[in-house]
């Protein structure tokens, strides 16, 4: 399943690529997450989220697997699972920085979704990652504001 999201942040294109590169700090901005630890190039963490009828606590780690501070691009990769639900998820995240004060950020994601998860239909779980997203983008501002 492939998502679209673009967010503005009215801060100059660096302070929003130093957050979102800050990965404990930008996991922190996803509403729902909990139990964030640095790993490695990554973090660690849960993410609980309600999908329809079914609650979900999405255990896994995010880690970069490239990035270019010049062209203002990075790849994430994030990979979690539900033992509760019996499932999991996979995803490549592409972010993109352009334009300064106002900054665009890009996020364009390649999602797999496993398991008993991926019974619950592409729409709802879309119009779910829509309501997170639009909640990171808030924080994310508010984090930016506040560096």
């Amino acid at each position: 399943m492939k998502l679209e999201h673009r967010v503005t942040v009215d801060a100059p294109r660096a302070a929003v690529w130093a957050v979102l590169m800050d990965l404990p700090v930008a996991a922190g901005c996803v509403p729902g997450t909990r139990d964030i630890a640095p790993e490695g190039d990554g973090v660690r963490g849960t993410l609980d989220v309600r999908v329809g009828p079914v609650k979900l606590a999405l255990a896994g780690r995010v880690a970069v697997e490239s990035r270019d501070e010049t062209a203002g691009k990075a790849r994430l990769r994030a990979d979690a699972e539900d033992q509760r639900v019996g499932g999991a998820v996979r995803a490549f995240v592409d972010l993109a920085v352009s334009g300064d004060a106002p900054t665009e950020l890009s996020v364009s994601s390649d999602v797999a979704i496993l398991g008993r998860i991926g019974e619950l239909g592409q729409p709802l779980i879309a119009r779910q990652a829509d309501k997170v997203l639009a909640g990171f983008a808030d924080c994310l501002r508010r984090t930016v504001a506040a560096r």
